[in-house]
């Protein structure tokens, strides 16, 4: 592990004092960086992993539980009495934790694939996920860059209490957003990485949208489950009540349980609308016209495009 970031540091962007850095066009939380260089650098992947892939706050909690609700073939419910977080690691983080990295990098094959999930862009992803012709499948969820931003505002906000005052101003989270200095920034570059990949390689990378999962559910999740190799024998009705926002909000884990990885999280900071178009409750015009200008510009010629209801 390298001691020291190459590039800058700079505060985030709700005023707390955690530090995030810029390594390769891209900032993280300089906290993550011990845990995110072990995962690029001993991770050894499986032909069989599942690694699911987002930027922040664009649907992950939800495209876990659905995920490993395709997967169960034990039908035993395990999110009944674990949050989704707790159930799929996120290996930006996992490898802070000894015996999260012992079991990653130590644990032999038990015939079943592995559930995986990380936050960082293709581009950094390590070589051997990457250079992997078909094995070790990626599924990446992107959203509406709006609806992202709010949803990052809120989360943060919960997550950190410490602006003096109040919560950070939305203003401010607007600037951030559009200048890309937010951990696992730029957002833009983030997901046009992902959906250039999936166009390149669709056996290796599938690309879903938030919005088209809520839309959509049974077709969406017929799509994962056949990308998943399960779709001869998913219920999609079984999996989409199990994994829906209003039944994993209510359970007890979820209400008043905290991260098994991270005790000082609450469980319940995961749960919030969970819906498209939220985003009119809280960006003024003029907060989102900057943001609709860069998503024109970043977006064009791509093919990608994010309904704005």
């Amino acid at each position: 592990m390298e001691n020291q970031h190459p590039l800058p540091t700079s505060e985030l962007f709700w005023g707390s004092q955690n530090q995030i850095c810029q390594v390769e066009g891209f900032w993280y939380l300089a906290r993550h960086m011990e845990s995110i260089a072990t995962f690029r650098s001993e991770f050894q992947p499986r032909n069989d992993d599942i690694l699911l892939t987002s930027f922040t706050k664009t649907g992950s909690t939800w495209l876990k539980a659905l995920c490993y609700n395709i997967l169960d073939e034990q039908e035993n419910d395990i999110l009944a009495k674990e949050n989704p977080h707790g159930v799929v690691p996120t290996l930006d983080i996992a490898f802070l934790h000894d015996r999260v990295q012992h079991m990653l990098l130590n644990s032999p094959p038990t015939g079943r694939s592995r559930l995986l999930h990380t936050h960082l862009p293709c581009s950094y992803l390590p070589e051997k996920v990457r250079s992997s012709p078909r094995g070790c499948k990626l599924v990446y969820v992107a959203r509406n860059p709006k609806d992202t931003l709010v949803s990052m505002w809120h989360f943060f906000n919960k997550m950190v209490k410490a602006f003096p005052g109040g919560p950070f101003p939305l203003e401010g989270a607007v600037e951030a957003f559009c200048s890309g200095v937010i951990p696992w920034g730029p957002y833009y570059e983030h997901v046009v990485g992902y959906w250039e990949e999936s166009k390149k390689r669709p056996e290796k990378v599938l690309f879903l949208r938030y919005e088209d999962l809520c839309r959509n559910p049974e077709e969406q999740v017929r799509k994962l489950a056949s990308f998943l190799g399960r779709e001869t024998s998913v219920d999609v009705e079984k999996v989409l009540w199990r994994s829906s926002l209003n039944r994993l909000k209510e359970l007890e884990v979820n209400k008043n349980g905290v991260r098994t990885d991270a005790p000082h999280i609450p469980n319940s900071i995961y749960f919030r609308t969970g819906t498209v178009g939220d985003w009119k409750n809280y960006l003024t015009s003029d907060m989102a016209q900057p943001i609709d200008q860069i998503t024109r510009v970043k977006l064009q010629g791509t093919g990608l495009s994010f309904d704005d209801e």
